[in-house]
């Protein structure tokens, strides 16, 4: 038996006006997961355990079959472990990102509008070089996204920081961080925002019609963390994952999990589906559990383009479910679909609540739900609480 995991990072939400109050799993084509939820499992999930925060480490730790409580690591520190980043005792690592704020003071991209790799290192490699020093060093990740570690400053685990996705749309001075380090980060912002004012680059993008990154966010602090124990050593499965994010890599080198990269996997709305759905097919030949990470629904959430979401959907279902329904057809197959967590497009934000997932495959007993909707899903009146209990449900005898 083999085992695939497709997560389809945000893809749940909340109904949209437009879509005659449907939400974007609702709307979508998406008659390869129909077709598996026909023959399997369908229930809720809750991914994100009460009182934790609904980001995506929670919820994708607790998709990887390990309990976010238990192994309660920062986001930062992940994504830093997936850069090969080693915190010392005294270190806390932090997610930057690139960003755009207006002249009024509104958070208008998070993202920088999803700025490409080589700008996005070209200008965290700019804030470096003028910034790093004996308390600062700064690493440049995917895209808009960074990883700034910060020495000597343990309060920075207790300082309230809000995470540049979170306020789409509002007054940035609404939002401003609050503790015991929160000057430090005010203060390493307000330099930045210098440095990529005077920066060619952003000159040039300018020139492009293009956003320019005006700013800096920090958020998300970790410390270095406790010792995950291998997915092989609780499962007995060896495991590999294709993704397009740092958080994913940083949880699978956590848990010994095997990275695969794949020629045009990206973390947004140009992902190429269908490498990585050969891709996955690939893994199968040599790994006994694959998770298929894919980020564009999220991204395209936090955008507000509930249009967008919807096709990403879409090209999972055709490009990614419809080769595994093949492999399936030919090899036994255990097939889990899910997001981690809600990202509706029209708040822009992450919610707690559970998620839809379908579950087929040999040995797997149908219930009554026949798609992977929220809807559907809630009708079956399956939950499984806490979300992390799923890995066992996938891979019971």
């Amino acid at each position: 038996m083999k085992y695939c995991i497709v997560i389809t990072d945000g893809a749940s939400g909340e109904p949209i006006p437009a879509f005659g109050n449907k939400t974007s799993l609702e709307q979508a084509y998406t008659p390869h997961i129909d077709a598996l939820a026909a023959e399997g499992l369908v229930g809720l999930a809750q991914t994100v355990p009460e009182g934790l925060e609904p980001a995506s480490n929670v919820a994708c730790t607790s998709i990887c079959g390990y309990d976010p409580r238990l192994y309660p690591i920062g986001r930062g520190a992940l994504e830093g472990a997936a850069l090969g980043i080693k915190l010392a005792d005294d270190e806390v690592a932090l997610r930057l990102n690139l960003t755009h704020v207006s002249h009024e003071g509104i958070m208008v991209s998070y993202s920088t509008d999803n700025i490409s790799v080589a700008d996005g290192r070209a200008l965290i490699n700019e804030l470096a070089k003028a910034l790093n020093d004996e308390v600062f060093t700064l690493h440049a990740g995917m895209g808009f996204r960074g990883i700034l570690v910060i020495k000597g400053h343990p309060g920075l685990m207790d300082t309230w920081l809000p995470a540049a996705h979170n306020i789409s749309d509002e007054q940035v001075a609404d939002y401003p961080p609050a503790g015991p380090e929160a000057s430090l980060i005010v203060d390493y912002e307000r330099r930045a925002r210098a440095v990529l004012a005077a920066s060619p680059i952003n000159a040039r993008r300018k020139t492009e019609g293009k956003l320019e990154a005006t700013d800096v966010f920090l958020f998300w602090p970790g410390q270095r963390p406790e010792n995950m124990k291998s997915f092989f050593s609780l499962y007995n499965k060896q495991a590999g994952i294709t993704c397009g994010v740092d958080l994913l890599v940083g949880i699978a080198s956590l848990a010994d999990i095997k990275v695969y990269h794949f020629k045009g996997v990206t973390d947004g709305p140009d992902n190429d589906y269908a490498a990585q759905g050969k891709g996955a097919l690939a893994m199968l030949e040599t790994e006994d559990v694959v998770f298929c990470h894919v980020e564009a629904p999220d991204a395209e959430g936090h955008d507000g383009n509930a249009p967008g979401k919807v096709t990403a959907i879409e090209a999972i279902d055709r490009e990614i479910i419809s080769r595994l329904r093949q492999y399936g057809a030919e090899h036994p197959l255990r097939v889990l679909i899910m997001p981690d967590h809600p990202t509706p497009a029209l708040t822009k934000r992450h919610t707690s609540d559970p998620v839809p997932f379908v579950l087929a495959g040999p040995g797997i007993t149908p219930n009554a739900g026949l798609r992977l909707t929220e809807a559907e899903a809630a009708k079956t009146e399956l939950l499984v609480d806490p979300g992390c209990q799923l890995m066992e449900k996938l891979l019971a005898p």
